[in-house]
């Protein structure tokens, strides 16, 4: 490292730190001369002078009426550093207290629903790879799923084939679990129970009436199977911490 990137790291810019390696190098100047071998009009090589005195790493006094800028002596750049530590735990001390104030105006702000639509077969594999992508983004190793089954649905099953076979390995391959509830009945939605395997996925029909609940961490995906397949996709903490909520009670049910 060289003195000019070490004043840099200090916090200078580059303008400063020409100023002050040429008074170093020059000894006690006025601005003029300090000017004429900078290369920097008048003007701003004082007011660069002067945001140096003003850090105390240079020292100006009148010679002969004229005002003269230099550095007193080397220690001076450390009892900056030293005043540079002192602000920084006043600064820290400081946000420690602040810090309280600063997430209740973070969360005073409502934050929006991201919404993606997924719409027809072509987009289901989408729709389960985004599922897989979320967990993934979040460094989950287990999702939620609230799906459905009833006798009515068993009667129009419809095979999903390919995709729910890639999503259980693409599962597999990133060593994701899910704890998987499944609202059952005859005709009609009666009671909850619970798969302990992903490899019972081919229990959740793709029929007319089924709808599958998927939570993801802060992201909740839904899908409902009829010719014409919808998924959603939203993105909000509020909303998927209720959708958490409702799990874990239909769990103890």
């Amino acid at each position: 490292m060289n003195i000019e990137m070490f004043f840099q790291k200090l916090g200078l810019d580059e303008k400063e730190t020409k100023v002050l390696m040429e008074v170093i190098r020059l000894g006690s100047q006025p601005a003029s001369v300090i000017a004429k071998n900078v290369k920097f009009d008048r003007t701003t090589t004082y007011r660069l002078l002067k945001q140096l005195c003003d850090r105390k790493i240079l020292a100006h006094s009148k010679k002969n009426g004229i005002t003269v800028f230099y550095l007193k002596k080397v220690s001076d750049i450390e009892n900056y550093l030293d005043d540079q530590k002192k602000k920084i735990n006043e600064l820290s001390n400081e946000y420690k207290n602040l810090a309280p104030q600063l997430l209740s105006i973070q969360g005073s702000i409502q934050e929006i629903p991201k919404i993606q639509i997924y719409e027809g077969n072509s987009q289901l594999e989408t729709f389960y790879n985004d599922i897989v992508n979320r967990a993934i983004e979040q460094h989950l190793l287990l999702i939620r799923i609230l799906g459905s089954n009833t006798f009515s649905q068993k009667l129009e099953r419809k095979e999903l084939g390919d995709i729910i076979e890639n999503f259980k390995k693409n599962m597999a391959e990133k060593k994701i679990e899910a704890d998987i509830l499944i609202a059952q009945g005859n005709l009609t939605r009666e009671w909850i129970s619970e798969l302990h395997s992903l490899k019972d996925m081919d229990l959740l029909p793709a029929a007319g009436g089924a709808t599958n609940v998927i939570l993801v961490g802060d992201t909740v995906f839904m899908v409902s199977f009829r010719d014409f397949p919808v998924a959603i996709r939203i993105d909000h903490p509020d909303i998927a911490q209720t959708m958490h909520f409702l799990f874990d009670m239909c769990g103890k049910k």
